[in-house]
């Protein structure tokens, strides 16, 4: 690639930037895609095995809906015969209604009495309400033996019709039961496949649980070095790190933050992003996040008294270690807020700050999960997670010192 040379040069090469990363929308270009590779291949041996189906779900923000639109793109040459039907549920949505939007994509060829050509959408076959005995009459004599067709329900986290959990469990099983030659997968925001549809004792040979954790590091590393060279640039060590790091495993900051920090290099004539760009996206992020986010923040930390700490006992949560499901034990809390506060302390000091932060007073920035003795807890809103860090940042409650180690590659963990 070319040095940009001209203004114009460097217009467009910000320009392509912006096409390169994703922070507001999936990804749809297999290339581009980064890591998942475990989960890319529990979906391909599941569309592979007959009358086997998915539940991929996670928390909000971790990259399922990318998934689901590109893991179709990654199957060999020799059986591209792939045909893929995607789907949103709405809330108001009932099973009849999400099964007529699918059908509205699914057309039938025939030939009339007049051995006139006709195409119709299976829709068009169904006036009443859809049952899940409809769907596999309907699926079952829609593809030929050769197609490997593949249909994706995004979102169905967002169905409040109970019915939709139950009826589709039973029509999992009665495509499987009847071995009809489709692969149902099922995507939506969830904790555990519970929590999206009924489960039948008999559903557990049928269907294939695939939880999406947050990326590793070197996952959200790749999302970077997928792109930048198709920039023709590159990125510092330092400022790679501090992108990973603040991400805390969630895609759509390492794609906002990349995206901010290229620009901010670009504007200055730079092939390199150096830390200080990286600097500049996180000030810009703040100031151009949602409403919401900030309103919230605002919220949960707010007090008229300078003894509460809030703020800082929030950012201590944000900090503290977590497992791939962003889950945090109030143990894990000590070490961080100690660091912060700069005196010893023990979860009594914050236990209340805990249960504050769960309640609409706090505007349940944090929910629990787990039991009485042994609760995690995690940030409601993925995306409030690396918010409060950068926040911590800007309002300087994380020293100058710590940031310095932030920025060494080595480091394994975000300090304070």
């Amino acid at each position: 690639m070319v040095a940009p040379r001209t203004s114009d040069d460097w217009q467009t090469l910000g320009y392509e930037a912006t096409q390169l990363f994703s922070p507001s929308a999936p990804v749809d270009e297999s290339d581009l895609f980064a890591g998942r590779s475990t989960e890319l291949s529990r979906l391909t041996e599941v569309v592979l095995e007959r009358g086997k189906h998915a539940v991929l779900y996670g928390e909000r923000g971790v990259g399922k809906t990318s998934l689901a639109r590109v893991f179709h793109l990654l199957f060999p040459a020799i059986i591209r015969k792939v045909l893929l039907v995607k789907e949103q549920v709405d809330p108001s949505d009932n099973f009849s209604t999400v099964w007529r939007k699918v059908f509205k994509d699914i057309e039938l060829v025939f030939t009339d009495t007049t051995n006139e050509t006709k195409r119709i959408t299976l829709s068009e076959i169904f006036n009443d309400d859809i049952t899940p005995d409809d769907v596999r009459r309907a699926l079952e004599y829609s593809f030929n033996a050769s197609d490997i067709p593949i249909i994706v329900i995004d979102e169905f986290d967002k169905a409040e019709d109970e019915s939709v959990r139950t009826l589709t469990a039973n029509l999992l099983k009665h495509l499987s039961d009847y071995s009809v030659n489709v692969t149902v997968v099922i995507v939506g925001v969830a904790d555990d496949i519970g929590e999206l549809i009924t489960q039948h004792e008999s559903l557990a040979r049928c269907i294939e649980q695939i939880p999406m954790p947050r990326m590793s590091n070197e996952e959200m590393r790749e999302i970077l070095t997928k792109r930048l060279p198709r920039l023709g640039m590159k990125i510092e060590p330092d400022a790679l790190w501090k992108v990973i790091t603040l991400s805390r495993g969630l895609p759509a900051y390492v794609h906002l933050l990349g995206l901010y920090a290229t620009q901010d290099a670009i504007r200055n004539r730079r092939l390199t992003i150096s830390e200080g760009n990286v600097d500049a996206a996180i000030r810009r992020a703040l100031e151009k996040s949602q409403e919401s986010i900030q309103r919230e923040y605002a919220a949960a930390i707010h007090t008229n008294r300078t003894d509460t700490l809030f703020q800082e006992v929030l950012l201590a949560c944000a900090l503290a270690k977590t497992d791939d499901r962003g889950l945090f034990a109030p143990n894990a809390v000590v070490p961080t807020l100690t660091k912060i506060l700069d005196r010893e302390v023990t979860i009594a000091n914050f236990q209340n700050h805990l249960k504050k932060f769960i309640s609409n007073e706090r505007e349940r920035i944090l929910i629990r999960r787990g039991k009485e003795r042994a609760y995690k807890f995690r940030f409601r809103d993925p995306m409030m997670h690396p918010f409060v860090i950068m926040k911590g940042v800007e309002n300087g409650l994380i020293e100058p010192k710590a940031l310095d180690v932030l920025s060494s590659p080595a480091e394994p963990e975000l300090p304070i």
